[in-house]
């Protein structure tokens, strides 16, 4: 990460605006254990609680959270378009996170 803090703005918003890279996110996160004052640490990091939920499943779903942020759609919109991408696709290695990103869409009761 920079030598800029990271408290200045939130993760998310410099990661939306390419500032950042995803790693960069356990700088900030360290910052809010260190001192986690009164926000909770999704909002410290600039995400909603879903937003949060489906992070902590996979870390890398970050760029579906900037994805749907960008569009703004429903996260959920967009995590249904990539599973049924990933399936069309049919990759082996996705399979896992085909199986994590459904568990996360059942778990909030919005899948397709």
């Amino acid at each position: 990460m920079s030598s800029q803090h990271p408290r200045s703005r939130a993760f998310l918003e410099k990661y939306l605006n390419g500032e950042l890279l995803a790693e960069d996110i356990d700088d900030f996160i360290d910052v809010w254990h260190n001192n986690p004052g009164t926000k909770e640490i999704y909002e410290f990091l600039g995400m909603t609680a879903e937003e949060y939920s489906l992070w902590l499943r996979d870390h890398d779903t970050l760029p579906h959270i900037a994805r749907a942020r960008r569009a703004h759609l429903p996260l959920k919109s967009i995590i249904n378009i990539t599973v049924k991408e990933m399936l069309i696709a049919a990759r082996s290695a996705d399979t896992m996170k085909v199986k994590r990103l459904k568990s996360w869409l059942l778990q909030q009761g919005k899948i397709d």
